[in-house]
């Protein structure tokens, strides 16, 4: 067992064995071992192949000697295995019926020609394969699986497709998989199951396979396939009057969602954590109004919306500068008041509080928007002209005119040195690739968004290009490195399995200058030990403490 930091909130553990089967039952069994003697403060434990990622807020971290790091290390070594007599559940088989061919499997031809089989032999060789779910990412529920008979294996495509179907069943190098959701994909497409993956209305089991089940495919007609189809309930749009909206969206601006803290606890079903991009923004603009860390609120991007206010209301805005808005500090708004936050001047990214929160349904345990699957938010998408939306009742008096301090604002020109810990993969680098990390400037590019910052530069190679990284848990920050050298940080919408080596982790309170970067400016590389980087975080949340226990001396709430 090998652990290795990813970063300040994160640890990766490294199995060996001699066979992949061997690896994945040594994971199953530390997971089994982690999730029965749990520590406080860890939130996500994510298997994958040969590897477990353990995350972790070290501020809540159970108190003992040590680091957090260090006290999470003791934990993970010492975890009992199960003690004599008790049986970790069996494996369970999983049937899935796939319509192999046709439009539902529009590369089945291209893999016949590939692997120089015919596409009957191609459909028996993959419906009679027995898989075993190695990891769950990339999208909520998707299965990575191992078994495929090798005859099978097929590049991904040159051009990924921008939108893959739902139940698609692909082919990608020497894996097989399904998507569960319509999301860009490149692996070549072979068939398609009528059974749903991802139940975002289940919150118990919200996915259908987990890592470590046995798979099995059968075939089945299209006339099968339409049978058998699971339909998807329609979304229930809510509607809300205007006696009981806070606020009516006037214009909507670039890209306004709603945002919570996210949903911890559930990556190893696939399901992203999500949030705000700028945290610490976030967490401030609710405090400012005496609301909970967690309650929902808006997150604007480069230019935000124009809202029209229904009822006198208590609002904070921070993160970005935007013009003729006060930032950091509770406003009261009238009603029939028009707020614009269309001009960000500073920063890319502001969030708007209401007094009470947002009044928004949790879904899969948070109500922030997941914008790939649809889900949560307002109707799981960025808000439109009319919508309409609620607060809770508050009641609050601030005393006197105050605001938060500056040392909260991430908000930048044009340039911003964030610093890192060296990832697991930075050895794996060539020499002069390290140099250039650490000495050159990258730009941020027009593709970056949520799932994360793709930056040009300076082009990264690995010191032996034929090595290959089993996909593995990842973390906000981590920067990843695909084949065209060019460096992807990922950020609060990522995925949570990755198949990329990653150079670095970007300590966790300079994530929001990233978060407030623009297209365009400069970022360079400065590295820190884990020790400076969590010595840094536990200053920053005894920072935002000692904010809320001001705040709380300066509201009046009924």
């Amino acid at each position: 067992m090998q652990l290795i930091p990813l970063g300040d909130c994160a640890v990766v553990v490294v199995l060996t064995a001699k066979t992949h089967a061997a690896a994945l039952d040594a994971v199953e069994r530390l997971v089994w071992s982690l999730n029965h003697a749990p520590l406080v403060g860890v939130s996500d434990i994510v298997p994958a192949y040969t590897t477990v990622v353990v995350h972790y807020d070290p501020v809540a971290v159970a108190p003992g000697p040590g680091t957090p790091f260090e006290r999470v290390q003791r934990w993970i070594e010492t975890a009992p295995a199960a003690p004599s007599g008790v049986k970790r559940p069996a494996a369970r088989e999983v049937v899935i019926p796939v319509c192999y061919g046709g439009e539902y499997g529009p590369d089945l031809a291209e893999v016949a020609q590939h692997t120089k089989l015919s596409e009957a032999e191609v459909i028996r060789l993959h419906s009679k394969g027995v898989y075993r779910v190695a990891a769950v990412g990339f999208s909520p529920g998707f299965p990575y699986l191992l078994g495929m008979a090798p005859k099978l294996a097929t590049p991904r495509r040159a051009t990924p497709r921008m939108a893959v179907p739902p139940g698609s069943v692909g082919i990608g190098g020497v894996q097989t998989g399904l998507y569960p959701s319509a999301t860009p994909g490149g692996w070549v497409l072979i068939g398609r199951t009528p059974t749903r993956l991802f139940r975002p209305e289940d919150e118990a089991e919200p996915v259908l396979l987990k890592a470590g089940d046995s798979v099995k495919f059968t075939a089945i007609s299209p006339q099968q396939a339409a049978k058998q189809m699971e339909l998807v309930a329609p979304l229930i749009t809510p509607k809300v009057s205007k006696q009981a909206a806070a606020f009516e969206v006037l214009k909507p601006g670039m890209l306004t969602t709603v945002q919570d803290l996210g949903r911890p606890g559930r990556q190893h079903q696939g399901i992203p954590v999500g949030g705000p991009m700028d945290r610490t923004a976030a967490r401030v603009a609710n405090l400012l109004l005496g609301n909970d860390e967690n309650e929902p609120l808006l997150e604007v991007t480069v230019n935000g919306p124009e809202l029209l206010f229904l009822r006198e209301s208590w609002i904070a805005v921070t993160g970005a500068q935007v013009r003729g808005v006060p930032g950091w500090r509770p406003w009261k708004v009238d009603a029939g008041q028009i707020v614009s936050l269309s001009e960000l001047v500073r920063g890319s990214r502001a969030y708007l509080a209401i007094a009470g929160g947002l009044e928004v349904a949790r879904v899969l345990g948070g109500a922030g928007t997941m914008l790939s699957t649809g889900v949560g938010g307002w109707n799981g998408r960025a808000l439109k002209t009319g919508d309409r939306l609620g607060a809770r009742p508050s009641v609050i008096a601030p005393a006197g005119r105050w605001s938060a301090s500056a040392e909260f604002s991430a908000a930048s020109d044009h340039e911003v040195c964030v610093r890192f810990i060296a990832g697991p993969q930075w050895s794996w680098f060539s020499a002069p690739s390290r140099r250039a990390f650490l000495d050159e400037a990258f730009k941020i590019t027009a593709k970056s968004d949520r799932m994360g910052l793709r930056l040009a530069g300076p082009l990264l190679a690995l010191g032996s290009p034929d090595q290959e990284l089993l996909s593995e848990g990842i973390a906000f920050g981590s920067v990843q490195v695909p084949p065209d050298g060019q460096p992807i940080v990922l950020m609060a919408d990522r995925q949570t399995v990755g198949g990329y080596p990653k150079i670095a982790q970007i300590i966790s309170v300079d994530l929001a200058k990233l978060a407030q970067a623009r297209t365009s400016d400069k970022v360079t590389f400065r590295e820190v030990t884990l020790a400076e980087a969590q010595a840094l975080y536990l200053e920053q949340e005894h920072s935002l403490a000692m904010l809320a226990a001001g705040i709380r001396s300066k509201l009046n709430q009924a």
